[in-house]
């Protein structure tokens, strides 16, 4: 039996919506690398530096069909006081392609589900992800384009898209 490889970085995520809104989040990610994927727990704070602060709690895994090609899942918990929320993103097909030697293109699919404890309600969403991370030895970034809401195809507000970038260091 494999040992799992344990890995750590922290990591600065910063998503931009065209409609002026924003949200950054900080933290440390612990990640477990078996075979044929991976299984992590992310532990950061959330802020859109209005008024609202939450505390990130994720869980992730990751299931690969090859070098290029994976499954994912995240559980994202944002903890807030009285706007608490779980989000469960299922990502059933992710590409991650090599396009230079320290330099890859991405793609994430994803259909996501998400509860509000305070107002007990589900809301439902499909969306895509895209971009380039380039590493710089033990730090990386990546710049990525995302569209939220695809279930409304037709609706391009900048509700529904966004810029993000993350930047990683990896300990």
């Amino acid at each position: 039996m494999t040992e799992p490889v344990i890995k750590y970085n922290a990591s600065l995520n910063s998503f931009q919506s065209l409609d002026g809104s924003n949200l950054t989040i900080g933290g440390v990610e612990q990640k477990f690398a078996v075979k044929k994927g991976t299984v992590s727990t992310f532990l950061g704070v959330g802020t859109d530096f209005n008024e609202n602060t939450n505390l990130v709690f994720d869980l992730k895994g990751s299931m690969n069909y090859n070098k290029t090609l994976n499954q994912n899942l995240r559980i994202r918990n944002n903890i807030n006081g009285d706007n608490t929320t779980t989000q469960i993103r299922y990502s059933p097909l992710s590409v991650n392609v090599p396009i230079g030697e320290n330099t890859s293109f991405y793609a994430n699919p994803h259909y996501s589900g998400k509860y509000n404890y305070k107002n007990k309600e589900w809301t439902h969403s499909a969306g895509v992800f895209a971009g380039v991370t380039q590493k710089f030895g033990k730090t990386s970034l990546s710049i990525e384009a995302q569209r939220y809401n695809l279930q409304n195809i037709k609706d391009n507000s900048g509700e529904n898209w966004s810029l993000n970038a993350i930047v990683s260091y990896n300990f």
